[in-house]
């Protein structure tokens, strides 16, 4: 036979199985179709069923987080702890800062970060310094791994705090409860950067903009067992309305091409996410006028892509002791819900 013929031969075969290929995935794709449509009429069980684990699949990335340790973890090693850090002020006006800060070691009583403490791994510890800076600040120092909280931004916040408290009566503890709440978001921020710096973590888009949506998750998942999910929503309100302090609704071109969002984004951007956590019971972010509703519409979905995208983020960085899958995590994030709803709702006697 001719190489020609055989040419021939070989291209007529090879024409044969492609047809063939595609006349069968052409009567799969109307099999598969035929199936759809027959589900969508009969309304089967199972098609529902699946509908509805898809639904909870996506509900389970709002859970809290919590990492229990694995089987053997013993024999794991665990991840970098934090190291902390008072440094005692030279202004007189802020020792009673230092003092509270160093005598309550304040750093150990943050839930977040304690709750993170030790259980990533990192190329070198993140240091946490409260010191004097000589104007209110907060900031991350990549040089030196070190995350500073400055005594004059407390100084600041508890101020902010307390006229807050006399204007809208408040309650005499309002201003401590904002410092706090402020104070938690804040260092879990400066905290993002740390993470995005030491773990080489890949970011597309403003940075400034990812860790407040850190911060945000981290104060949803971490929060303290003690606290329940309205308790963890006011305190990022009251995150959220410092980022109203220096707004003037009036702009330069600076502050358009700053690296930071406009205080009055930031602001709606942590409404959208806390709304977006549980739409049912914040309903009221929205009727109250604190979020537009154009714009809640897809918070929920925005919320759920960014809890889930920062926890695949993070997942691969969890020490052995740590380690487990995003099912297993979503599963305990569940189960520590439960556990601060009913702790929060216990009675407790003086």
């Amino acid at each position: 036979m001719s190489k020609r013929l055989l040419l021939i031969v070989a291209l007529a075969l090879a024409l044969g199985g492609v047809t063939g290929a595609f006349t069968y995935s052409q009567l799969q794709y109307k099999r598969h179709a035929a199936e759809l449509a027959a589900a969508r009429v009969e309304g089967r069980a199972e098609g529902r069923a699946d509908a509805e684990k898809a639904l909870a699949d996506e509900l389970a990335t709002l859970k809290p987080m919590v990492m229990k340790k694995v089987a053997n973890a013993e024999d794991k090693p665990e991840g970098t702890h934090f190291t902390y850090e008072y440094v005692e002020p030279k202004a007189a006006g802020l020792e009673p800062f230092y003092k509270r800060a160093h005598d309550g070691d304040l750093l150990h009583q943050l839930p977040e970060i304690q709750a993170i403490d030790g259980l990533l791994m990192l190329p070198r510890p993140i240091n946490f310094v409260m010191a004097q800076c000589n104007e209110p600040n907060a900031f991350y120092s990549p040089a030196r791994a070190e995350v500073v909280m400055c005594y004059e931004t407390l100084q600041v916040l508890l101020e902010r705090g307390q006229q807050l408290a006399k204007d809208q009566q408040l309650g005499d503890d309002y201003a401590q409860k904002y410092l706090a709440a402020n104070l938690r978001f804040i260092l879990l921020h400066e905290t993002g950067h740390a993470l995005i710096d030491l773990l080489e973590i890949p970011i597309t888009g403003r940075e400034e903009d990812a860790v407040d949506q850190l911060a945000t998750t981290l104060m949803q998942r971490f929060a303290g067992l003690n606290e329940s999910s309205r308790q963890t929503a006011d305190n990022l309100r009251m995150a959220s309305n410092w980022f109203l302090v220096r707004s003037t609704g009036q702009y330069n071109l600076d502050a358009y091409a700053d690296e930071h969002a406009l205080g009055e984004q930031r602001y709606f951007n942590l409404q959208c996410l806390i709304y977006g956590h549980n739409p049912a019971r914040y309903v009221g972010i929205v009727t109250e006028g604190d979020l537009p509703e154009a714009r809640a519409k897809g918070c929920p979905a925005e919320a759920r892509r960014v809890d889930k995208a920062w926890l695949r983020l993070l997942l691969p960085h969890v020490a052995p002791r740590y380690e487990m899958t995003e099912e297993k995590a979503n599963r305990l994030y569940e189960q520590r819900e439960r556990e601060r709803e009913r702790n929060a709702e216990l009675p407790y006697v003086r």
